[in-house]
């Protein structure tokens, strides 16, 4: 079955969902929309921490993903993952890529919040890092373009080494996240097979 998605909607509608939900939120907190965003507050619109997970707010792992405090990482993660992510969907397909996105995305940010209940966690960071675990692994697997496997490549070791730098070790979520998305190269195509053999027989 040939499950290539030739228009990258999925990657497109992620890029414009995470930049609407910045203006959006500027708005909402009446700020500017160009001014760094407090996490106490991005709690009120969907950002999560320890505590909110303890109250079963689970929601709150696919939202946070949605939010960001500071700008320049916001547009960081949005040209990451619009690039990573639109090569990721026409050689391997929509499915492939809602899946690492947002199982990647999500379990990265469970373990972010679970090692770090006190801080709040929000951004598509863990997302990001496990589109480049995908396009680290499935590059041959799935004929992703050279370009795909550069970018993720800087930016995955270039994420590493900001967390080096700030916090002195690989964030939990990062490095979950991208695990995950090494993983998921194997799960597209197990599940690529099966829809393939689930497949009437012309």
């Amino acid at each position: 079955m040939h499950s290539r998605s030739p228009i990258p909607i999925l990657s497109i509608a992620l890029a414009i969902s995470i930049v609407g939900a910045w203006v959006l939120v500027a708005i909402h907190l009446h700020q500017p929309v160009f001014a760094s965003q407090k996490s106490s507050l991005l709690l009120t619109v969907g950002a999560i921490d320890g505590a909110a997970l303890a109250r079963g707010q689970a929601w709150r792992l696919l939202t946070s993903q949605f939010l960001h405090v500071h700008v320049m990482h916001m547009l960081f993660n949005v040209a990451a993952i619009a690039l990573i992510g639109s090569a990721i969907e026409r050689r391997a397909g929509t499915l492939a890529l809602t899946l690492t996105y947002f199982v990647g995305g999500t379990v990265g940010q469970y373990f972010s919040v679970m090692l770090n209940p006190e801080l709040v966690s929000s951004g598509a960071s863990q997302a990001m890092m496990a589109l480049c675990g995908f396009a680290l692994i499935g590059l041959r697997r799935f004929s992703l373009p050279a370009y795909a496997l550069i970018i993720a490549a800087i930016v995955a070791a270039g994420q590493f080494a900001l967390d080096v730098y700030v916090s002195g070790a690989i964030k939990p979520g990062h490095s979950v996240g991208f695990a995950a998305g090494m993983l998921a190269p194997f799960a597209a195509l197990v599940l690529r097979r099966g829809r393939a053999a689930a497949m009437p027989s012309p």
